[in-house]
C-alpha cells in the first residue's frame, strides 16, 4: 500500500505565528492528535501535537493543595514558540509498511505528508492503518480481483482470509507479479502463491 491509499487529504493545519490557542481550539474541534504547521506557501515547518501542549505549566487547582497556589504569569504564546519545528514528513507515494514503522518505534500517533516540493497534501495515522486492516476480506478480494484485471490478467485467482491471500497456482515469474499485484491492495496483510497439488 501506498500512502496516497490511506492518508487523510481534509486536514486543517495552523500558521506559525498563529496563537496558541487557536491550536487548541483546532486540535479539540477536530479531535485530532497532531496540527501540522504551515507557512505562506503551505511548506510544513512545523507540527504542534497533544504532547506540546500538555508540555505547558497548567495552573495548580489550589483544592488540591493544603497550601495556596501562585498565579500563572499570562504569557502570550504563538504556535512556533510550542510547536516542534522541521517535522519527519511522508510523501504520498512512500511505501506504508516504512511509514507505520517509524510511526510505531517513535511512539507518534500521526505523520504530515507532503508533495516533492514540501507542500502538505495530507496527514496519515495509525487509526488510518487500522481502517485498512480492517477491511472485510470480500472487499479485499474483489480489489484483488480488479488489481489482477488492470494487470491484464483477469484469469488470475486469488481467496483472502483476514486479510491475508493466498495466490491461486502460477508458474514461475507469472506467479511472483501476481503476488506482487496482490501486495499492491489496501488491507492486504500478508500474500503468499498457493502450491500446486
Amino acid at each position: 500500500m501506498l500512502i496516497a491509499e490511506l492518508m487523510t487529504t481534509a486536514v486543517e493545519s495552523i500558521h506559525p505565528d498563529a496563537p496558541l490557542e487557536a491550536a487548541i481550539d483546532v486540535l479539540a474541534r477536530e479531535r485530532v492528535s497532531a496540527l501540522p504547521v504551515v507557512d505562506e506557501d503551505h511548506q510544513v515547518v512545523g507540527i504542534i501535537t497533544e504532547g506540546d501542549i500538555l508540555r505547558l505549566r497548567l495552573p495548580e487547582d489550589p483544592r488540591a493543595h493544603l497550601r495556596p497556589t501562585r498565579p500563572m504569569p499570562t504569557v502570550d504564546q504563538r504556535v512556533r514558540d510550542v510547536m516542534s519545528a522541521e517535522p519527519e514528513c511522508a510523501t504520498a507515494h512512500q511505501d506504508s509498511s516504512h511509514v507505520a514503522l517509524t510511526l510505531s518505534r517513535r511512539g507518534w500517533k500521526s505523520m504530515p505528508v507532503v508533495d516533492d516540493h514540501g507542500a502538505l497534501v495530507g496527514m496519515v495515522s495509525r487509526s488510518d492503518f487500522v481502517r485498512a486492516l480492517a477491511r472485510p476480506d470480500t472487499t479485499i478480494e474483489a480489489a484483488v480481483r480488479d488489481a489482477f484485471a488492470e494487470a491484464g490478467h483477469p484469469e488470475w485467482r486469488a481467496s483472502v482470509h483476514h486479510g491475508h491471500v493466498s495466490v491461486s497456482p502460477l508458474a514461475g515469474r507469472l506467479g511472483e507479479a501476481a503476488v506482487a499485484t496482490a501486495a499492491t491492495v489496501t488491507g492486504v496483510r500478508s500474500v503468499k502463491l498457493t502450491e500446486r497439488h
